[in-house]
């Protein structure tokens, strides 16, 4: 059992590995496997599909897929995979625009967002609302900053940073999800009052990392979720600004923005349009999704 699970979490990183694990634990219940030195792989594939077909949560079937997937040859299996990856799709297709419905009911407004931001008072509140809103980051991005109050010759690759520069804020992301794809990315923040809530969390210090532990330590990749949730207007999180900033391009047909979201973001059109536009409850159009992001790779935000 510990070789199969090296075996899966092989050069993962921790959240994912923590996934993957959980996974397996499931799989493993649902096939009554108690002796842990016997692996899943030396069950009957056609059992482990069964048992992955019993959960009824799209999402979480998808992720115990994922793990028959690495473990079990696709060649040999390539009619029985693809007949359940194609299930599993649909059927979180079908969820998704349900969840879809209900939110777009009983979200905030673009409008409503924006104001409650600008009035927001506390330093770290405003400042992790802001990114998130402005360039529709994810919690790693966010949750991983350091905040300097000057310029420095090099700076943490392994953390990202807020730099103060005069009248504007550099953003450097040095870690974020897709990152091994797209590189790192900048941003040049213009926004007065962020300048100043920036200077103000500071407080004199030359740097200060935006979010700790009690005790002063980085938290962990696991709960950035959580602490971050303290921190963001109106009782929001990082799924639902972006749906809240997809829906308001939506309504203003401005798919440039939509290309600088998926560049901000780190992602591509045809993922934002399937994943985080609550007023799509059909397919999204092939034309808008397959346009080349064209965007240069420093965004400013005024």
């Amino acid at each position: 059992m510990n070789t199969e699970i090296k075996s899966l979490t092989n050069n993962l990183s921790q959240s994912t590995m923590t996934t993957y694990l959980n996974s397996y634990k499931l799989l493993r219940k649902l096939l009554n496997m108690t002796d842990k030195r016997k692996p899943i792989k030396k069950m009957p594939v056609t059992d482990v599909i069964n048992a992955v077909e019993t959960i009824t949560n799209p999402s979480s079937r998808h992720l115990a897929f994922v793990v028959v997937w690495k473990l079990f040859s696709y060649d040999s299996n390539k009619e029985l995979f693809d007949k359940v990856k194609e299930k599993i799709n649909k059927d979180k297709r079908e969820t998704q625009v349900n969840k879809n419905k209900i939110l777009n009911e009983t979200m905030p407004t673009y409008k409503e967002l924006d104001n409650a931001i600008k009035k927001e008072t506390d330093p770290r509140t405003y400042i992790i609302s802001c990114i998130m809103f402005k360039l529709q980051t994810r919690n790693m991005d966010v949750a991983l900053i350091d905040i300097h109050a000057n310029k420095k010759d090099k700076y943490d690759i392994q953390r990202n940073h807020l730099i103060l520069d005069g009248n504007k804020v550099i953003y450097i992301r040095n870690k974020y999800k897709t990152v091994s794809k797209y590189g790192p990315k900048q941003n040049i923040i213009k926004v007065k009052k962020f300048i100043q809530k920036v200077k103000e969390f500071l407080d004199g210090d030359d740097m200060k990392t935006l979010i700790t532990q009690k005790n002063g330590k980085h938290i962990n990749s696991g709960s950035t979720a959580s602490y971050l949730k303290k921190y963001i207007v109106l009782g929001l999180n990082e799924t639902k600004i972006i749906k809240i900033v997809i829906k308001n391009i939506e309504a203003n047909g401005d798919y440039n923005m939509l290309r600088k979201v998926a560049f901000n973001r780190g992602t591509t059109l045809q993922l934002l349009l399937t994943e985080y536009d609550i007023s799509n409850i059909t397919e999204p159009n092939n034309e808008v999704i397959t346009q080349e992001q064209n965007v240069k790779q420093t965004v400013e935000v005024e």
